[in-house]
């Protein structure tokens, strides 16, 4: 209980039918009351602002009423109060803060699925997922995080031959096909005479090895008489040159006595036959 003083005013003395007032000071006692600016529990009050009027937060009862979110004033249980009942600008219409993962799609954010799986088609941190974000989705087979297509993720599949991406030290060449015939074959390397692949507009044979007797020389060209290079079982010789009087002639035949060809040199003579008595003898000298 609180005491109260109150002034008022009292008659004191009657001097010659006058009333002489006076001042004194008196008291009585009055209770704690709603709207005195102190709570008292006991009486059942929840807040107490000095006023008995509603509407500021403080009812006429002494009890708390809550302010409406966005009327500016931050009260429990608000964690914010903008102003508004706006979503979208930090400060939810239920003036609570706004957050990746609250399920509100908010200013910056792409989306907002409220979880934080990365896996579900928005990542943790509210954005669509894409490729080299670091976050294997469904459909990728990879994602390292970059954009570098010359590693062993290349735009979220992983890296192979054909796939049009040279892996770094791994593959001479990638030209994203099957064709075998162009400057890269389908295992991904440079085409080169001795690969067994014949490169078309380049090569005219490759038979894999570098045997220059065989049917293909190691220039992965046909082997012709005149190339220099002898085709074994098929020339006696190859000396590179159309010339007939020397050992080896433009048919690629050793020159002998009989051929009928002069062999330069070695032969005086040679009529194509090996009889006597016609000018030239069966060992190509002329006959006296």
């Amino acid at each position: 209980m609180r005491r109260i003083t109150r002034w008022g005013f009292g008659l004191v003395g009657v001097v010659a039918l006058a009333v002489q007032p006076a001042c004194f000071l008196f008291y009585d006692e009055i209770g704690p009351i709603c709207g005195d600016g102190v709570v008292d529990e006991e009486l059942g009050e929840e807040c107490d602002d000095g006023n008995v009027t509603s509407g500021d937060g403080c009812s006429d009862e002494c009890l708390a009423t809550p302010l409406p979110c966005g009327d500016g004033v931050l009260q429990p249980p608000e964690r914010c109060d903008d102003g508004n009942q706006v979503s979208g600008d930090g400060c939810d219409a239920t003036c609570h803060l706004e957050r990746c993962g609250d399920g509100i799609v908010q200013l910056g954010e792409e989306c907002d699925d409220g979880n934080y799986d990365d896996t579900d088609g928005c990542t943790s941190a509210c954005r669509l997922p894409e490729c080299h974000d670091g976050i294997l989705q469904a459909g990728e087979e990879c994602d390292d995080g970059n954009g570098d297509d010359l590693d062993d993720c290349v735009m979220c599949w992983q890296a192979r031959c054909g796939d049009g991406f040279a892996r770094r030290g791994l593959e001479e060449c990638d030209d994203g096909n099957l064709d075998d015939t162009d400057a890269c074959t389908n295992a991904c390397r440079v085409a080169r005479c001795g690969d067994g692949l014949v490169e078309a507009g380049v090569e005219a044979c490759d038979d894999g090895d570098l045997d220059d007797l065989d049917d293909c020389t190691t220039s992965c060209l046909f082997n012709v008489c005149g190339d220099g290079a002898r085709h074994l079982g098929v020339e006696d010789c190859d000396d590179g040159n159309d010339d007939d009087t020397d050992a080896c002639r433009s048919d690629c035949v050793s020159a002998q006595c009989g051929d009928g060809v002069v062999w330069e040199g070695v032969e005086e003579c040679d009529d194509g036959n090996d009889a006597p008595g016609d000018g030239c003898s069966a060992a190509c000298l002329l006959e006296l």
